[in-house]
């Protein structure tokens, strides 16, 4: 079964690097016209300077931070990930989509259960802890921890590794309660 993600946020680490988000629908079509609408909300507003559409499912925005140049406005994405479920087991566990906030696309080309994202990131944060702040590393990979077990959105956020994990919902046709 086949999924789609719709990610949208600002590119990199600008104001509001946080605040990506990610929504997921069961068809294609549903998730084209949400971004669209998105699209035509933004081609509206009048802090928009500009929008471009490189290829299918991937738009980029950006909004004037008051001085008109181009150089200076703040980018945004709107993409759609197709994520491919089939061999998704009757797991207990949730699946993940992994997304790179510095380069602005899916972080892992496959979508971890819980217990290997926090592996993969631990090991992650713990290749970037050579220069002294550690403490700080482990009390943002402990904030990670939590929200991969307690919520939907977790985000990581260590000096040059930005991620955000975005909890896949279980198919609809499963008897299991689908949350977003």
């Amino acid at each position: 079964m086949k999924q789609y993600a719709l990610v949208h946020g600002v590119c990199g680490i600008w104001e509001g690097y946080s605040e990506t988000s990610c929504d997921f629908y069961d068809d294609l079509d549903v998730a084209r016209k949400h971004a669209g609408q998105l699209v035509k909300t933004f081609e509206e507003d009048d802090t928009v300077i500009q929008i471009d559409h490189p290829e299918d499912d991937l738009w980029y925005y950006h909004m004037d931070d008051g001085s008109g140049d181009m150089e200076y406005a703040t980018q945004f994405i709107i993409t759609i990930i197709t994520i491919d479920m089939s061999n998704r087991s009757d797991s207990t566990e949730s699946c993940w989509l992994t997304w790179d906030q510095l380069d602005n696309c899916q972080a892992w080309d496959y979508q971890p259960l819980c217990m290997s994202l926090v592996a993969r990131v631990s090991s992650d944060v713990m290749d970037n802890t050579a220069d002294g702040r550690g403490l700080w590393h482990l009390q943002q990979l402990t904030d990670f921890i939590s929200s991969v077990y307690y919520r939907n959105h977790a985000i990581i956020d260590v000096d040059d590794y930005v991620m955000h994990a975005f909890r896949i919902p279980k198919p609809k046709n499963n008897d299991e309660e689908t949350t977003a």
